[in-house]
């Protein structure tokens, strides 16, 4: 058994996944000083760590035993078709879109969808860390001016002169969620009114919840996740309220950070294995 390949090998798959020493130790439930032992060549883990050992860092155990990583990188033929096909979707919609000249929310939703297919395809399969870094980042800014638009696209479209909504602002949780299910149980809008009013709300900041524990460390803790996305809500509210292009509304909130934490089982299960 080489220890020095063993070490080398165990801290070149530590940086690939951007963790600390001492992240990897509280994975195991060790102290950091043994991660730095195994990667200095001056000893192998135990047997009894071997499992969860090459279950975070990805390997097989006999790769970790030998020291030799025998994983394939990069994507495969059939997962670049893929991706290419859910790109080329969107593309393909805001084509046609701009034929009709009628940007529907169901297009938007579609192409919104097959983006973020494709996006987790490629954080599955590819291994270039870097790489990932610069699509994840190019992401975040799209996803932001898009965020940006939903708020100020009423506003432009609309010119200068806006009229006056005066809608009230809702600040007690929950009331407009029960009133909207209460509208369909009752029959009084039809199922596509909880679409327009709660689903959206939720599938609208999933991207965010994606994106931000990638780029920022510190957002791999859900608590960190929730604050930061209950602060972009929050602005995004009060902005609609401030240039009345819509309504302050708590609910919206809520339904946003719920839609932020729903990628974090992808996230611990493929990428960040936290």
């Amino acid at each position: 058994m080489d220890y020095k390949k063993i070490g080398l090998l165990i801290k070149k798959k530590r940086l690939e996944k951007n963790m600390t020493q001492q992240e990897l130790a509280d994975k195991l439930h060790i102290t950091d000083r043994a991660i730095s032992k195994w990667e200095r060549g001056l000893g192998a883990p135990d047997i009894s760590l071997l499992q969860d050992l090459s279950n975070i860092l990805e390997l097989n155990i006999s790769d970790v035993l030998s020291g030799e990583d025998h994983t394939i990188l990069g994507l495969s033929l059939t997962d670049k078709i893929i991706i290419i096909v859910c790109l080329l979707i969107p593309v393909i919609i805001i084509s046609f879109s701009l034929m009709i000249s009628c940007f529907r929310t169901d297009y938007i939703l579609i192409g919104s969808i097959s983006i973020l297919i494709a996006y987790l395809l490629f954080l599955k399969k590819e291994n270039n860390q870097s790489l990932k870094k610069k699509i994840t980042w190019l992401l975040f800014i799209l996803y932001i001016i898009f965020l940006l638009s939903t708020i100020f696209y009423t506003k432009l479209t609309a010119g200068i002169i806006y009229p006056k909504l005066n809608i009230k602002p809702n600040i007690i949780p929950f009331s407009s969620i029960v009133e909207t299910i209460t509208l369909i149980v009752t029959k009084s809008q039809g199922i596509t009114y909880l679409f327009d009013y709660l689903i959206l709300d939720i599938l609208l900041f999933i991207p965010l919840g994606l994106l931000l524990p990638i780029l920022c460390h510190k957002t791999k803790k859900i608590k960190n996740l929730i604050l930061i996305c209950f602060i972009i809500s929050f602005t995004k509210e009060l902005l609609q309220l401030l240039l009345n292009v819509g309504m302050f509304n708590i609910d919206d909130i809520i339904l946003n950070v719920v839609g932020a934490t729903l990628p974090i089982w992808y996230l611990k299960t493929y990428y960040l294995n936290i």
